[in-house]
């Protein structure tokens, strides 16, 4: 007797002859297919004793994982989920639980026992011993071949008393066995009993991403408990806890994380935590920062600063600014020698805003900012790990992903191979063919262009990054923890003109001006005579590795351009910022006309520098004889009339007190401060501008007034000491500094107690502030200039648009300026074009204009929409989510729920629940299924966004609603469907149990599957060319059917109520 179905045949035929038989058996099987074949034959036992053994040799590679776990491996083998298909297990389970429960008792064999063989003996006169397997029906045709020995009482009737002896000895010892009668019969349960929509939706959840669930994680928050007696710990919300673990351990394993929470998730703390974790650890750690956080990034670090709410951590970092990467000389403003600095030797790189990194221009003559951050700081030292902390770290193209990726891998493209990815640089560019071919098809529905990426792609994605929204928070975290989001208000938009009485600088014109202007004063290489041009061009010529990257020429026309980008925002920004910068460009005119007629020996020409990040540092001497001065000073005197004539407008604005834009300011406070229309009592007003003499003049402004009043003002920005109307404590020595402001105008936000006499109501700042500050206790923004970019409003706006805010609403008031927007911001694309064509690259970058600005139409739809609310960063309709595009809500509260009922982890693959339609696309009666393919090694070239696992919902009438490639669309509607939804709907699992017969007629849904499985293998076969289920089979009865190819994993019956 060598095959199973034999063995079958044979134990039929003994028990068929018997009546109350006693059966004794060893086995490591009794599946559902096995106990239905000998189902009849069963009826003429009176009890079995059944000891399980595990089987070393179980082919892990062809059977499902539940097949690998207890109890479950016992009952189901590989033929079982073929069967499955057909939906017959249901009443297969049932009738095998009632018999084990009635006739059968069970034991389970220690693992430390061995019992080489299996036994079945019936009474004490028939024995099979040898090495089949209780799994396999009768129907089925053999893979393997068995050795048994047979023997019955006219054969060796002491051999099968031996063998019942010893049988019963096993059975007895507690040290051999042990009771598995109520762990099977639970398993068989799960398999019959109807469950609730939410328990089906999370054991759905569980085979999607179970896997995901990092079991480093919840080892760490058993262990290391110093680092949690942490003060940056402790003043963490549970979801940014639970960042800090994951990014923890994505950088110990996969050496770099992307933390890219959106705006007013507290990233900043979230990455403290994590450079606590590493400095405790002794780790080198710097942190890059834009210049206008620099600030910020310093109050936190180990300092003796009386106000760091974390100095007793002693959090080890330095700080240096984006811009230090370009420069190769000169103090940084943490007091480094730049020159001397080495770059290679950190352990860990925390890189604020990365989606400054995000462009990668390398060329091989030069070096970027890219390039050195990528060859010095992170390739030389062996393994430096990186932290990146952006918000927005995809635009609109995944080349943007790809190049901060890089940081991570050390562009090393096989980094990920051991998880999957053999190629980080083919899996992307997979992904962007998906992404262009959205963008050709006019970018319709985002969750079409996600469930057609790659499933690799979505693999890396959850690898590295970790993306929470604000509506992520409210969903998936208990709010009675961290509260909730203030309400937003609608949004108040001003428009006023430069002067009250409309007559000097009206904006149209003025803009129309200045683009008149040739800004001769930054461009003197282009007065010198031709006969020297080319010495100029070569002494001031930048090199690198030998080869001309810059010269003078180019220099002077990046100034020109810049300098006309900052007049354009000095006009919109206060009449006062553009009369100070005409004044400045006067004088430097002045100065020239006064050299070159003088017959001075030299012109000096030194570096340019603005309120913002741009800088151009050189210093160029040129010979006054060298230059034409006739056409110079012509051309700096037509420059002079024009500067001169928009300076005296602004001047008679200024002294005649006519600035209609501060004029509207002041009204808006005054209201504000005695009406509180925002939340009762709350007067604080929190005013933003791009430019440091801007806030300044406002200052200036509004500063006695508002302390003739009771309230105190401030101003803080990056390029000088705060100033404040706020008297010092006694005590104090010297003036109030950047933390210290903060701390006084939102004292609750930054864990202090200050008296409300003390506080600080309105608050000016440049965008020094706009980033890493939670400012919540204020509850009203105003934008006094819009920075030409929509995300800096947005960012501005996150000062006090927190999760936990005890503000119930909270209102953002913005400047814009007397002119259309689609005309202003033309204005700009115009000189960004000039940019483009003059080549520049002095600083190291191919754009000296912020990531964010690089596409106009962007930026112009998300403008005009800031007119009238405030929008999130991650709903703006152009751009990539990647809060979208990972699956960390999921895993959280899968991972929650696993902790709520463990039991989850032992169900057996093929439940299902009836749900009520009350989700928009699954409103139609009908099922949605869950499969697993089962041959993981047969990869289609064209797969789902979830392979191996497919997702579709057909209706009753056999429309597919929803098809497998619209598995992560469906995944959502899915959880609206069953979320909450953890009862039981008696009435309709009876209506469903009378439909079906009590399961046992499952023709119905049984047919469905079948459609739905070749609806897959369609998709699959027009997206891939080819058949990707045509490969050979077991010889069954469901041979020609495409469902044997898959596993069912869970199926949800869509049902109205009756």
């Amino acid at each position: 007797m060598r095959s199973s179905s034999e063995y079958i045949d044979k134990l039929n035929q003994v028990l068929s002859n018997k009546s109350n038989a006693d059966v004794y058996i060893i086995n490591d099987k009794l599946t559902l297919s096995v106990f239905s074949v000998l189902e009849k034959s069963l009826r003429n036992v009176r009890r079995i004793y059944l000891i399980i053994r595990d089987n070393p040799h179980l082919p892990k590679d062809e059977v499902s994982r539940e097949f690998e776990m207890n109890p479950n491996d016992t009952l189901y083998n590989e033929y079982d989920i073929i069967e499955k298909n057909e939906l017959t297990h249901f009443a297969k389970a049932k009738a095998m639980h009632d018999f084990i429960k009635n006739h059968v008792e069970i034991r389970k064999l220690n693992p430390r026992a061995k019992i080489g063989i299996n036994v079945l003996i019936v009474d004490e006169d028939f024995m099979i011993t040898g090495t089949t397997s209780l799994e396999l029906s009768k129907e089925h045709s053999e893979r393997s071949v068995n050795f048994n020995t047979t023997i019955d009482s006219s054969m060796d009737q002491s051999q099968i008393t031996n063998f019942r002896n010893e049988f019963e000895r096993v059975w007895l010892s507690d040290q051999l066995t042990s009771d598995f009668k109520d762990e099977l019969l639970k398993s068989l349960s799960f398999v019959y009993k109807e469950h609730s929509p939410e328990f089906a939706y999370y054991f759905t959840l569980n085979e999607l991403f179970g896997n995901k669930i990092d079991e480093g994680v919840q080892r760490f928050e058993r262990d290391n408990a110093g680092f949690k007696d942490s003060i940056i710990w402790n003043m963490l919300f549970d979801f940014q806890k639970e960042a800090v673990l994951y990014a923890i351990q994505k950088i110990n394993k996969y050496n770099g994380c992307i933390i890219a929470d959106s705006v007013g998730l507290g990233k900043t703390f979230e990455a403290l935590a994590v450079i606590k974790y590493f400095s405790d650890r002794q780790d080198n750690i710097l942190v890059l920062t834009p210049a206008k956080l620099y600030n910020n990034w310093d109050s936190y670090r180990d300092n003796d600063y009386s106000d760091n709410p974390l100095s007793d951590d002693n959090i080890r970092y330095k700080v240096l600014c984006h811009t230090d990467l370009s420069r190769y000389s000169g103090i940084s403003r943490s007091g480094i020698d730049l020159e001397r600095f080495d770059w290679s030797r950190f352990d860990l790189i925390v890189i604020d805003e990365s989606h400054n990194f995000r462009n990668r221009v390398e060329k091989e003559e030069s070096e970027t900012r890219y390039q050195r951050l990528l060859e010095t700081v992170v390739k030389k030292k062996n393994r430096t790990k990186v932290l990146l902390l952006s918000a927005t770290p995809v635009n609109n193209n995944l080349s943007d992903l790809k190049n901060q990726i890089s940081l991570i891998t050390a562009d090393r493209d096989d980094a990920y191979e051991k998880e999957g990815i053999e190629s980080i640089g083919q899996t992307l560019r997979r992904a962007s063919i998906v992404f262009n071919n959205w963008e050709k098809n006019g970018r319709n529905a985002k969750s079409q262009l996600y469930d057609a990426l790659p499933k690799d792609f979505f693999d890396l994605l959850e690898l590295l990054t970790i993306s929470r929204s604000r509506k992520h928070i409210t969903n998936y975290y208990n709010s009675s923890d961290i509260g909730s989001f203030p309400l937003k208000l609608p949004v108040d938009t001003h428009n006023p003109d430069i002067d009250s009485k409309h007559e000097l600088l009206i904006f149209r014109d003025t803009l129309m001006v200045l683009e008149e202007l040739l800004l001769a004063a930054y461009t003197p290489v282009r007065y010198i005579k031709k006969e020297y041009r080319q010495m100029y061009l070569e002494k001031y010529a930048t090199f690198h590795k030998g080869k001309m990257i810059f010269n003078q020429e180019m220099r002077d026309n990046t100034t020109k351009i810049l300098q006309m980008f900052n007049l354009f925002k000095r006009l919109e920004s206060s009449v006062y910022s553009f009369e100070q910068t005409l004044s400045k460009q006067n004088a430097r005119i002045d100065r020239y006309i006064a050299l070159l007629s003088a017959n001075s020996d030299t012109l000096t020409d030194e570096s340019y520098y603005d309120d913002e990040e741009t800088s151009l540092e050189y210093k160029l001497d040129i010979k006054v004889a060298h230059l034409d001065k006739e056409r110079y000073i012509e051309d700096l005197q037509f420059d002079k009339r024009i500067v001169e004539h928009l300076r005296e407008q602004a001047q008679a604005i200024l002294d005649s007190n006519r600035d209609e834009k501060l004029a509207k300011l002041r009204e808006i406070i005054k209201y504000k401060i005695s009406a509180t229309p925002t939340n009762a009592g709350n007067k604080k007003i929190l005013i933003f501008s791009a430019f440091a003499d801007t806030a300044n003049y406002l200052y200036d402004s509004i500063a006695q007034e508002l302390l003739s009043e009771g309230y105190y003002c401030a101003m803080v920005s990056g390029s000088a000491k705060p100033r404040t109307t706020l008297p010092l404590d006694k005590g104090m020595r010297k003036n109030f500094d950047f933390n210290k402001i903060l701390t006084c105008f939102s004292p609750r936000s930054k864990h202090t107690e200050i008296p409300e006499n003390r506080q600080i109501t309105v608050l000016i700042g440049t965008d020094c502030i706009s980033e890493g500050q939670n400012l919540q206790d204020c509850d009203t923004v105003i934008n006094y200039d819009i920075q030409w970019n929509p995300v800096t409003l947005i960012q501005r706006f996150g000062r006090i648009d927190r999760i936990g805010s005890t503000n119930a609403y909270i209102k953002l008031i913005n400047f814009f300026p007397a002119v259309e927007l689609n005309e202003y911001l033309g204005l700009e694309s115009r000189v960004k074009k000039k940019m483009v064509q003059s080549n520049i690259v002095s600083t190291g970058d191919d754009n000296l204009l912020e990531p964010e600005m690089n596409d106009i139409s962007f930026r112009t739809k998300q403008m005009e929409k800031l007119k009238s609310e405030v929008i999130d960063i991650d709903d703006a309709a152009d751009t990539i989510s990647i809060t979208d595009l990972n699956m960390n809500q999921y895993i959280y509260e899968l991972s929650q729920y696993i902790k709520a009922y463990p039991e989850l982890l032992r169900v057996p693959r093929g439940i299902y629940s009836i749900a009520i339609p009350r989700e928009i696309g699954l409103d139609r009666e009908g099922v949605l299924f869950c499969f697993k393919y089962r041959n993981n090694e047969d990869k289609p070239n064209s797969d789902s966004s979830l392979f191996p696992y497919y997702l579709a919902f057909i209706s009753d009438e056999e429309e597919i609603l929803f098809d497998s490639t619209q598995a992560r669309e469906l995944l959502k509607r899915m959880r609206g469907l069953c979320y909450g939804k953890d009862q039981v709907n008696t009435e309709l699992v009876q209506a469903f149990l009378k439909e079906t017969k009590q399961t046992k007629d499952m023709g119905k849904y049984s047919h469905l599957l079948s459609k739905v499985v070749d609806s897959i293998q369609k998709v699959e076969e027009n997206n891939a060319g080819f058949t990707l289920f045509d490969f050979g089979g077991f010889k069954n009865d469901f041979a020609n059917k495409t469902s044997d190819d898959f596993e069912l994993v869970s199926f949800i019956i869509v049902r109205k109520e009756a």
